[in-house]
């Protein structure tokens, strides 16, 4: 077994571990029925109130033995009395991972595939957000919990529910006492958002511990990490009736840019395949000096660039595509943004009586994150007969001499000389719980309030107004047929007044509670065994608002100097490049929610829980769901266990109630086919050039049904030897009236079999209307994800020292959904899927162990994460000079199984100091090559993989 990972006593609740604080087998005052459980992370009661646990050490001989009971499960009651899977990772464990923060240390899992990455903020509009998918049936189904309470939303979450969940940056990693995980679902319990499972983070409490902590961890050549983090207790809560925890810690990040990975620096991969030479370019047709789209003769409709039709070549940073030259883009991004949080937590302990306590836990952070990508792209308008139509555009002629450009010329341009677009967001948070707990007239009960908010604001430079932009193009000072750098000086000047530097966007959610529960055991069954009975009654009120600036509603007629609109709201500059007015929406919504819980053992081999709870959404309505689950002790050293149970997810306020609206544009540039042009031309509108991005729509659907949930837990755990056992639970969740949206590559890939997708965008710079893709909620149908997860544990005395290991992974079985009700299924596990624009891992796993000996302890952890078939990506010919030979091929890489390695060592020399170093990608291995577009990032896919390499770290604790 690994130190910290904690397995439960099936009887006794006990757990004798090797080392103090630590993680062991499990005994049951010799018995080898409780051993056979020492695979079970935990088991807790079908409601899975997962909440604090205090663990209470005593004397054991030469082992140090921990009772670990749970605290604010819906039925008090020793740990491991119960029936569900779940995995808890203590503070020792969380050390031995190497995490930085608790973002590394949740979405490095095994279990947990498809959160957000902070890489995603890179070109999208994340605001930092990174979170928690369990089994990857989704972050927005993942309920995240502080000792046991609800949280608000991210703030910054979108009409679409992206990042309608919990933001992992605002939990500081050095106040957590334990990270509770149930694997499966828990609606009966927690109501919406917990389809996919529960992560309850525990803080520390009623504790006199005092530490400073100082860490640093150094990849090479940017992304560098450094922190430092003081906790501490004052007042002993059990002679004093009081104790008050304080944390508080501050960490910083440097920004890791693409130039300096080689597998990520640019949006040209070459690769050999069938006996040739081939290349994948994912570049834009926005250029410097700007590419234009003829309107007559042979090269009518075409994009050209003015350089390859003079023949020369395509400028530094761009390469040929056709008879244009694309940007590279990439090489102006970053890998990784740059990053600042601060956080604080308290946890004030006082003692009213002997049976009654009061509490306050209160958690505050700020986030704030620089993400970078490359300078502005958009279209200009080239006025017939004005100077630069003139001199650049009048002169060119076809092969047959007929002119290539007569009227007004739209012309694709990258504004380099403005510099790179950033992304400047801050995350500000706070959460306040207060309450009563302890024991009246034989109920144990828990009555508390809460109070938290997510507030997130995003300021933005490099970017100018589009109707600005013209402004200046118009008055002749501003050349976009040349180069980075070339501009005059009075070019430049005025480039800079137009660049507007402040706020763009934000959002504000809000959530206020109360919740109160009781439990006892009412009677004893002939066997002796109690009947238990637990209930409680909550409720909850969130709100939310979308914050758009002035600007990004379109209210200004100058942006930088913020003068109003003349035709009033609406009506002024919008910003280049995907220009479309914000509108501002927000709604509130009230739940009232009640809960049963009832667990009895009938026979000295068998445990039965069964729980119903009831909640009416002042939005969506009411809805009833129920679990039920087993645990069966056939054999001394066999355990089965099993549940069934339902639930329940209500759309997001913005998801229900938002006006429809920008929405950026797609993550991938696409070509216009017959019948996407089709569609266009009977809108009154034309396509985009090939390969580019096409602006996105999206809104409220008032219309939104809930999603409604089955899911069926039936696990195995055996102990093979007294120092092994092998646990595996499989799992399974159907989901019906999922909601979200049409992923926009199906949508592309087939535009006419989606109706009611396509809308129209009019560049207020052109006053050309483009096609458009509207992403609006809807009822995808039906969504069925099946797994299993594997945990063997064992532990040795050698002549070295303590050895003790785990290998946890999960088996991905089924993970395939609908589109729209009633279409067919799609399926990705262990194969790319163009519709869904997603891969699902089969296998991910972890292989820790450890080796205490005196002072010293080391542990190597392997890391893996099976492979997969690339996207399908057509690829161009080249010849051995880099010349393209006007051959293609439909590819599909095989992305390769990714192993990494990590490695710490911990000396304490001393009680009150402890010293760590280690290695994380100790191999320093980079990720598997990929096609996918689905990111910024080029090269490999960013949601998935780590870039930054090796990455060296140390850390000194001083406890006082």
């Amino acid at each position: 077994m690994v130190e910290g990972w904690q397995a439960r006593s099936l009887a006794s609740g006990t757990v004798h571990g090797p080392y103090s604080g630590g993680f062991g087998m499990i005994t049951n005052n010799g018995s080898c029925l409780s051993r056979a459980t020492r695979l079970a992370l935990t088991v807790i009661t079908a409601v899975v109130a997962i909440s604090a646990s205090a663990v209470h050490a005593q004397d054991s001989g030469q082992h140090e033995l921990q009772e670990v009971v749970i605290t604010g499960t819906a039925i008090r009651r020793i740990e491991g009395e119960t029936s569900l899977p779940v995995q808890v990772l203590d503070a020792q464990a969380i050390q031995r991972t190497g995490a930085a923060s608790v973002v590394d240390l949740i979405q490095r899992l095994p279990m947990v595939q498809g959160g957000t990455a902070e890489s995603a903020s890179i070109g999208g509009s994340t605001y930092g957000f990174a979170g928690v998918s369990v089994h990857n049936i989704g972050e927005n189904r993942t309920l995240v919990l502080l000792n046991g309470r609800r949280m608000a939303q991210f703030g910054g979450q979108t009409l679409t529910g992206f990042g309608a969940a919990f933001d992992l940056n605002a939990i500081p990693v050095a106040a957590i006492e334990r990270v509770e995980i149930l694997t499966e679902g828990a609606s009966a319990l927690y109501g919406s958002d917990a389809i996919a499972g529960v992560v309850n983070f525990i803080t520390k409490k009623r504790t006199l511990d005092r530490d400073i902590s100082v860490h640093y961890y150094g990849p090479q050549d940017g992304g560098a990490e450094r922190g430092v983090s003081i906790a501490g207790g004052i007042g002993d809560y059990v002679n004093d009736g009081w104790n008050l925890f304080i944390s508080v810690g501050a960490d910083k990040r440097s920004e890791l840019n693409s130039r300096d990975r080689d597998f990520a620096r640019s949006a040209i991969i070459n690769l050999d395949k069938a006996g040739a030479r081939w290349t994948f370019f994912n570049g834009s047709p926005r250029n410097i000096p700007a590419n234009v789209v003829a309107d007559n003769g042979l090269l009518a409709d075409q994009m050209v660039s003015l350089d390859v039709l003079a023949g020369r070549a395509c400028p530094q940073g761009s390469a040929p595509v056709d008879l244009a030259c694309y940007y590279d883009y990439v090489r102006n991004i970053q890998l990784y943004p740059e990053r600042e949080r601060k956080t604080g937590v308290a946890s004030l302990s006082f003692k009213l009586s002997d049976e009654h306590s009061l509490f306050v836990d209160a958690l505050w952070s700020e986030a704030k994150q620089t993400s970078k990508i490359a300078p502005v792209p958009g279209e200009l308008l080239i006025t017939a007969g004005s100077a630069l139509f003139n001199r650049y555009l009048a002169p060119v002629r076809d092969v047959e001499g007929n002119p290539a450009f007569v009227g007004d010329i739209v012309a694709p341009y990258r504004a380099f000389d403005l510099g790179q677009r950033i992304n400047e967001d801050e995350a500000d948070f706070y959460h306040v719980a207060v309450g009563l707990e302890g024991q009246m007239l034989g109920w144990d009960y828990d009555l508390a309030v809460t109070q938290s908010r997510s507030d997130v604001k995003g300021n933005i430079s490099g970017y100018p107004g589009a109707l600005a932009f013209a402004r200046v193009l118009d008055s002749g000072v501003i050349n976009p047929f040349i180069g980075p750098g070339q501009q005059s000086p009075a070019g430049q000047a005025a480039l800079a007044s137009i660049n507007y530097r402040g706020y763009w966007d934000g959002g504000e959610s809000k959530m206020q509670s109360a919740q109160w529960q009781v439990s006892r055991a009412l009677f004893d069954l002939p066997n002796g065994r109690p009947v238990s009975l637990a209930f409680g009654l909550n409720y909850f009120k969130e709100k939310f608002q979308s914050k758009p600036s002035n600007f990004a509603q379109a209210n200004l007629e100058d942006p930088v100097a913020g003068t109003p609109a003349v035709g009033g709201l609406h009506m002024g500059d919008q910003r280049f490049g995907d220009a479309a007015a914000a509108v501002p929406y927000g709604a509130d919504r009230k739940v009232k929610g009640a809960f049963a819980e009832v667990l009895l053992d009938p026979f000295r081999w068998l445990e039965l829980t069964g729980s119903i709870r009831y909640d009416d959404y002042s939005d969506v309505g009411d809805t009833t769901n129920y679990k039920a689950s087993f645990r069966l002790r056939p054999l001394n050293h066999l355990l089965v266990r099993g549940s069934y149970g339902t639930g329940f997810h209500a759309p997001t306020v913005p998801q229900l109630k938002a006006s429809l609206q920008s929405y950026g544009v797609t993550s991938n540039p696409y070509d216009c086919g017959a019948e996407l042009r089709a569609i266009a031309l009977s809108m009154g509108a034309v396509c985009r050039p090939p390969r580019t991005q096409y602006d996105v729509f999206s809104g409220g659907n008032p219309a939104l049904q809930p999603e409604e949930s089955e899911n069926v837990s039936l696990g195995v755990i055996f102990e093979a030897t007294p120092q092994i056992s092998i646990g595996a639970d499989y799992w399974w969740v159907g989901i019906k009236h999922a909601f979200g949206q049409l992923p926009e590559a199906a949508a592309f890939a087939a535009p006419s079999r989606y109706p009611g997708i396509w809308t129209t965008f009019t560049d207020i710079a052109t006053a050309t209307t483009y096609v458009a893709f509207n992403k609006t909620n809807i009822n995808t149908g039906k969504e069925r994800y099946a797994g299993i997860d594997f945990n063997l544990q064992g532990r040795w005395d050698t002549k070295l020292g303590k050895l003790s290991s785990q290998l946890i992974a999960t088996n991905m079985l089924t993970n395939k959904l609908q589109l729209t009700e009633g279409g067919p299924y799609y399926k990705n596990i262990a194969d790319y899927s163009s519709e869904l624009d997603s891969v699902t891992f089969r296998w991910a796993g972890r292989l820790l162990a450890s080796l205490d000996h005196g002072a010293w302890s080391h542990t190597v952890t392997g890391n893996f994460r099976t492979g997969y078939r690339d996207v399908l990506t057509t690829v161009d010919g080249i010849n051995a000079d880099g010349t393209f030979n006007g051959e293609t091929l439909d590819v599909r890489l095989k992305v390769k199984s990714y192993y990494t390695f990590d490695w710490q060592s911990t000396w304490k020399p001393m009680g009150w100091m402890e010293v760590t170093v280690g290695a994380l990608n100790l191999f320093d291995k980079d990720p598997p090559r990929s096609l996918t577009t689905a990111n910024f990032q080029i090269g490999y896919d960013a949601r998935y993989y780590d870039p930054r390499g090796r990455v060296l770290f140390g850390r000194i604790s001083f406890r006082f």
